[in-house]
């Protein structure tokens, strides 16, 4: 009976001062964790809270209506933010109460609106994503966390009192944290075992007045794998409204894609900020681009343009991949015609293929030595083209071939149409083949131009009529076909001169257009392309 009299006392006096302990732990937890929260005096942001509760037996801190704001004036991009909840799961309470550290399994943002501050005077091109990786490396090495979660996070992002971006359901987990090394390159700048990153949508209002938004965004580290659903970059009004308020001539571009998927992506890719992007493949799927020229504009001061290794040389950040691979894409180059109320567009459509050994980067140009892309393709749904060229990394030079067969002619006057001055009425395309090289003077080239029942409508010379005896005296003069084993059967070899204020496609149409005339004789064909 004594002994149980002695353990009864001895149970109620470990439980009343558990309960002692708990309650003076919970007071002291109230009073000191948001100051051993912002203790470091190089912070960058400031932590406060109204609402605190703290679950000794769990080691469960919550804390609600939190406002992080940053420490004194910010030059650069900074972020302001409240989050309904955050928790700080299985906590050191050893390493709490003796120490004054933070140590805990997991730190969990619940619910938090983070409002990102880019300045108009912005020297150092500091991007949004910038302010938030500082904002998580800041609240992250206040103390050893193993892992972060961001759930259904808000983010806006201002410039001079403007919405200019958003994301919608933004959420991270990161696990293994090490917050004792720095990795600035990380969405969450510090070593970790891995990471997941989704958004549902976001949006971004570019200094050229283009909008870009995507649908959902999703990264994980250990499948090495980025996939952006839905992406478009566009203008709020029509191309040719944008480009009559352009001081001069520029190729104004649109697109949208379907999904874009980076596999493979390096440890020491940055997506985030300041691009740094190296992966093994790149798979755009649906892609469509519209690239736009107002010819009713003065042409901006003439300056050398580069071939192909020339524009990859421009590319502003580091580069590399394996393969770039493109399901079922469309191109189109268009142009509102100089002197008319009219335009054009030609369209290279059902494109499919692939780019090898992409890369800005010099030590990997050194040893990797070419690009190459494969492509086949449809003129505007019809024919069947492929498309090879080789790029040197080491010289503005490239290698084409360009194979082109079953092709309708009359089509040619569709896209053309108010740049002819005439029209194409019968003609089939059997095969067209340019081989060419260029460099930085001109190409060479190998021209086939096999076709059948050529035959042309010549207009008068206020055009847009036609001229009867005009398109006789044509026709007569035309060889209506030009195939293998007739008689006059013809192919072309030439040198085209390049115009150096003028890109890669450029020559290249110059160079097929030289070709068909020495093909097609007479001064037909070269009178109904305007080229007179």
């Amino acid at each position: 009976m004594r002994f149980l009299k002695i353990a009864i006392i001895v149970f109620v006096s470990i439980f009343a001062l558990g309960g002692i302990g708990v309650f003076f732990g919970v007071k002291w937890v109230n009073n000191n964790l948001e100051s051993l929260i912002n203790s470091n005096p190089d912070r960058t942001y400031n932590i406060k809270f109204q609402v605190l509760d703290f679950n000794y037996l769990s080691r469960v801190i919550f804390i609600s209506e939190v406002t992080i704001s940053p420490v004194g004036d910010q030059d650069g991009v900074f972020v302001d933010g409240r989050v309904d909840q955050v928790e700080l799961n299985q906590l050191n309470l050893w390493r709490l109460f003796i120490h004054r550290e933070l140590v805990l399994k997991e730190l969990v943002f619940v619910e938090p609106l983070l409002v990102v501050y880019v300045p108009e005077d912005n020297p150092d091109e500091q991007k949004a994503g910038e302010g938030l990786k500082s904002l998580f490396g800041d609240i992250l090495s206040r103390g050893k966390i193993e892992n972060f979660k961001l759930g259904q996070a808000g983010v806006q992002v201002m410039r001079n009192g403007d919405q200019i971006g958003t994301l919608s359901n933004f959420n991270i987990l990161a696990t293994e944290l090490e917050t004792d090394s720095l990795k600035w390159n990380n969405p969450i700048p510090f070593d970790y075992g891995r990471i997941l990153v989704s958004i549902d949508s976001a949006d971004h209002k570019l200094a050229s007045g283009q909008l870009f938004k995507s649908g959902k965004i999703a990264f994980d580290s250990k499948s090495q794998e980025l996939k952006v659903i839905s992406p478009s970059m566009k203008y709020g009004e029509s191309l040719i409204e944008a480009s009559s308020k352009m001081e001069f001539q520029v190729d104004l571009i649109e697109f949208e894609l379907d999904s874009l998927v980076f596999s493979g992506l390096e440890a020491n890719s940055n997506l985030y900020s300041y691009l740094d992007i190296r992966a093994r493949r790149l798979e755009v799927s649906g892609l469509k681009l519209d690239d736009f020229r107002n010819k009713n504009i003065s042409r901006p001061p003439d300056e050398y343009k580069p071939l192909f290794q020339g524009l990859v040389q421009k590319i502003s950040f580091p580069l590399k991949l394996d393969t770039l691979r493109l399901l079922d894409g469309a191109i189109s180059y268009g142009e509102a015609v100089a002197g008319k109320n009219e335009t054009w567009k030609f369209q290279l459509d059902q494109i499919n293929g692939t780019l090898v050994n992409v890369t800005s980067i010099p030590e990997y140009q050194e040893s990797l030595e070419y690009a190459n892309a494969d492509f086949t393709a449809k003129i505007d749904g019809e024919g069947e083209m492929i498309i090879d060229i080789d790029i040197p990394y080491n010289r503005d030079e490239f290698d084409l071939n360009v194979v082109l067969t079953d092709f309708p002619l009359v089509k040619i006057s569709e896209i053309l149409n108010p740049l002819m001055n005439g029209k194409i009425e019968t003609g089939d395309l059997r095969r067209l083949e340019l081989l060419m090289h260029a460099d930085s003077t001109g190409s060479t080239s190998q021209f086939t131009f096999d076709y059948a029942d050529l035959k042309l409508e010549m207009f008068g010379k206020k055009g847009g009529q036609k001229n009867g005896l005009k398109s006789l005296i044509a026709n007569v003069l035309l060889n209506q076909s030009n195939l293998p084993g007739e008689k006059n059967y013809l192919r072309a070899e030439f040198f085209t001169v390049r115009n150096q204020y003028r890109g890669p496609f450029h020559l290249i149409w110059n160079s097929t257009k030289d070709g068909m005339m020495r093909i097609v004789p007479g001064n037909a064909a070269r009178e109904i392309m305007n080229l007179d």
